[in-house]
């Protein structure tokens, strides 16, 4: 009789034990097959980049290529003209991130600090301008570059993302700003420090995380943009790479190989910017997290 009463605590801890084990094996097997779905796309289209003509419409599909070939590669420069999408993506995301910044800090600690008459209407327009998609403004924004002559350029395209990502980089700076005690400021002030140098060498390195976040999205959504570039550009001269992407696609059929190609090196920077700044990044969304 003792045995079995001390065995039922024994028999119940080993039940337990095996109900979290299992839990724990479940939550592992849905980690593996998110990160499998998340990578699958991006491995698929590396492999398929690699692959020769008769290779990609094989049937049945391989999931290896029997032959890696890196002609798709050559041909997205020689035939396609590749290098100057790239070029103009480039231009257009960096200007981007650096004119969102240099606006965006200012306006951000202008809204935080000082009283300004008439902050909260500002606000509320920053607000509502962030629900409302840049593809409603395309034929607007169309009607007045048509208007002042900067129709098929880089500058509309570099004004436009700007005016589009202004108002989020502004209210994600405001919430790091708020975090900076205002003492070091005052501290500052006392010992001469101006309006200009408090926001240079006090607040922006402060804020140092929530810059770097805030531009890595911004450049991820610049980059990525397919609809503005579309609407705004009609030559090569001031087509990104998203729509660069779309002439492989043609009425005699689809270049798969070569718009794979065309897809990894698209891939490639943002891997490479991210890769640099996810430092930045970390510590912005973390900050955010906490602060929130």
């Amino acid at each position: 009789m003792t045995g079995a009463v001390v065995a039922a605590p024994v028999r119940r801890r080993h039940r337990a034990r095996r109900r979290r084990d299992l839990g724990l094996a479940a939550r592992y097997a849905v980690l593996l097959g998110t990160i499998l779905l998340t990578i699958f796309p991006l491995v698929w289209l590396v492999l398929t980049s690699l692959r020769g003509s008769a290779d990609i419409f094989a049937m049945p599909v391989r999931v290896f290529p029997e032959s890696v070939t890196f002609g798709q590669y050559i041909a997205v420069f020689s035939q396609y003209g590749l290098d100057d999408y790239l070029w103009n993506t480039v231009i257009v995301s960096v200007a981007t991130v650096v004119l969102v910044i240099l606006l965006g800090v200012p306006c951000a600690y202008a809204l935080s600090r000082f009283r300004l008459p008439g902050a909260r209407v500002v606000l509320t327009v920053l607000l509502i301008m962030r629900m409302i998609p840049v593809v409603a403004l395309a034929i607007p924004l169309f009607a007045v570059f048509a208007s002042i002559g900067l129709l098929d350029t880089l500058t509309a395209l570099v004004l436009t993302h700007t005016a589009a990502k202004l108002p989020v980089a502004i209210w994600l700076l405001m919430g790091f700003i708020q975090d900076v005690p205002r003492e070091l400021e005052e501290s500052a002030k006392i010992d001469g420090a101006g309006t200009l140098r408090l926001l240079v060498q006090i607040v922006s390195p402060l804020i140092a995380p929530g810059i770097g976040a805030t531009g890595v999205i911004t450049f991820l959504f610049t980059w990525n943009d397919l609809l503005v570039a579309l609407t705004l550009s009609s030559s090569e001269a001031a087509q990104t790479l998203p729509v660069g992407l779309t002439n492989f696609v043609s009425q005699f059929g689809i270049d798969w190989g070569a718009m794979s190609a065309a897809g990894v090196l698209m891939v490639i920077p943002t891997l490479i910017f991210v890769w640099f700044a996810q430092g930045l990044l970390v510590k912005g969304l973390m900050s955010g997290a906490v602060r929130g």
